[in-house]
């Protein structure tokens, strides 16, 4: 450790920081795109093995709503919807990863069960920004 402190300057740890800060740059770019879309109706999109098995719609759900997916042999997810926001109650996977992600109700997140190939994907669909209405094509 000594021989590291010796070689920095530190100059070299402003750079370091600099350049740790900048990475986060796209990350926090993408963020900010999908809270600015306004508009249209909140999706999620729930699919098994790449087919998509359901769609709810979140934008003015109103109530609690659970349902089970059933899954290849004794597979289940248990998802329930509250309001605008949806999650996995409930799976028997081994490290409850999907259980463990919580609630979900913005465009861009999602929520995965790999033991189950399970994903949910919560979208924006329909007039999500004005940039839509401004192309123009001759």
């Amino acid at each position: 450790m000594r021989n590291i402190l010796r070689v920095l300057k530190p100059f070299d740890i402003v750079v370091i920081a600099l350049l740790i800060a900048i990475s986060f740059i796209p990350l926090t770019v993408f963020a900010m795109s999908k809270t600015a879309q306004t508009g249209g109706e909140i999706v999620a999109v729930i699919s098994q093995d790449g087919e998509v098995i359901r769609e709810i719609t979140l934008t003015g759900h109103e109530g609690n709503e659970q349902f089970i997916i059933d899954g290849k042999g004794h597979q289940y997810n248990l998802m329930e919807v509250d309001d605008e926001r949806i999650r996995i109650k409930e799976d028997n996977s081994p490290d409850q990863i999907g259980v463990k992600m919580g609630w979900k109700d913005r465009p861009g997140e999602t929520i995965v069960c790999l033991p189950h190939k399970l994903l949910v994907e919560i979208e924006a669909r329909g007039n999500t920004s004005d940039e839509d209405e401004q192309i123009i094509s001759y």
